[in-house]
């Protein structure tokens, strides 16, 4: 059997699929309901499994027997388009290799510290819950029980001296379901509540079973900070049709709902601005029409599709989750599959434009409860002016 047509066959066949998971990731970042989404899905997994077959048979098998004796100009048009179609997926597969691969941090990261925590040492119950996919939380090697907690600090130059300082802990995506029990959550709150940051966000989809509106009190209860705790909802919380009550409850335990629109820190003559946006899904953009020359700007977005927009206001420090970081990334290709009209380009990390940091976090559960090479996380952040060489940070 010919070598050259085994290499086109594998090479096409992997850029058609990376053409898919682009569609399917883009399709997923606006703000259509989950019926239409599983539509999608189906039609994806159709074509997925049914190009391979296609062009091996099609030109390989039968045609003109690439295979065996057959020729290459004797590929019909249509063969050619389909084997067009996967040169162009394969070509975008190695641009987003090549970014994975060489992400970076922005420069104004200069300290990054992380510890894994396996939290099944830290409960003495069982992490595994209830429902028809707890099976994939018992897989070999999932990490789904191992939060990382990354501490970073981060030089901004235009915050104002009044936040020099002021640190953040960052969490998202918890997705109370089931599948990962209660005790799971309650110790990944513990450690949020011991990193002691001034102020605490949450960026949405906390609950995908309405059973486990009750866990609320024995976690996001036992969240505080000097300076409050704040929230947006997420995709997950619009699909369940049950966001009223999630708001509620959430007030009860004393956490503050900024979606669309904005509360106001004050610390020596200066102001630090905490908004939210729910946007695709639900609300509206909060009014960030006016910035003054004292004011900290902080967005929350459940998803990153709002960094341009973030941009355009002059938002300071934009923290999003929504893509949990692909949930499974592969050796060297990284992410497949997240949900962003970006595609993986924001799948997770922290990224600097035109002014703007936006750091977005991998989550800490899913639907589905499974990770490889994608551990769960919460972070602080820790922003300071910039210093000149001559100062250390916390002087």
């Amino acid at each position: 059997m010919r070598a050259d047509f085994w290499i086109v066959w594998f090479f096409a066949s992997a850029g058609v699929a990376k053409l898919l998971a682009i569609g399917e990731n883009t399709i997923h970042g606006y703000g259509w309901r989950r019926a239409f989404l599983q539509r999608v899905r189906t039609v994806h997994n159709i074509l997925l499994v049914s190009y391979p077959p296609a062009i091996f048979f099609g030109l390989g098998w039968f045609g003109p027997r690439l295979l065996f004796d057959g020729s290459w100009p004797a590929v019909c048009a249509w063969g050619w388009s389909g084997l067009a179609i996967g040169g162009i997926g394969f070509l975008a597969l190695i641009a987003s290799t090549i970014r994975h691969l060489t992400y970076r941090p922005p420069a104004c990261e200069v300290v990054a510290t992380s510890r894994i925590i396996d939290v099944a040492q830290q409960s003495t119950e069982s992490l595994v819950g209830t429902g028809r996919a707890k099976w994939l939380a018992r897989l070999p090697y999932n990490q789904q029980f191992t939060l990382e907690v990354h501490e970073k600090t981060y030089h901004l130059p235009d915050i104002p001296e009044a936040w020099d300082g002021l640190s953040i802990v960052h969490f998202s995506d918890v997705h109370f379901r089931g599948p990962v029990s209660r005790a799971y959550f309650e110790v990944v709150m513990h450690e949020v509540n011991q990193l002691g940051g001034d102020v605490v966000v949450f960026t949405g989809d906390l609950l995908d079973q309405k059973s486990c509106l009750s866990w609320i009190p024995d976690t996001f209860g036992r969240v505080s900070a000097s300076m409050g705790c704040y929230f947006v909802l997420g995709n997950h919380d619009w699909y369940a049709e049950f966001d009223g009550p999630i708001r509620e409850s959430l007030r009860e335990q004393g956490w503050q709902d900024v979606s669309g629109r904005t509360i106001s820190l004050a610390r020596n003559g200066s102001t630090c601005t905490i908004s939210g946006t729910e946007r695709p899904w639900m609300g509206t953009a909060p009014d960030l029409s006016t910035k003054t020359p004292a004011e900290l700007r902080v967005l929350l977005s459940h998803g990153p599709d709002q960094f341009v927009w973030a941009q355009k206001h002059s938002v300071d420090l934009m923290l999003a989750g929504h893509t949990h970081g692909g949930q499974i990334r592969l050796p060297i290709l990284g992410p497949v599959y997240a949900p962003s009209i970006y595609s993986c380009r924001y799948a997770s990390g922290v990224f600097l434009s035109n002014g703007t940091l936006m750091s977005v976090t991998r989550g800490v559960s899913g639907r589905e409860p499974i990770r490889y090479n994608c551990r769960p996380e919460i972070t602080k952040l820790i922003l300071h002016k910039k210093f000149s060489s001559a100062q250390k940070i916390g002087d």
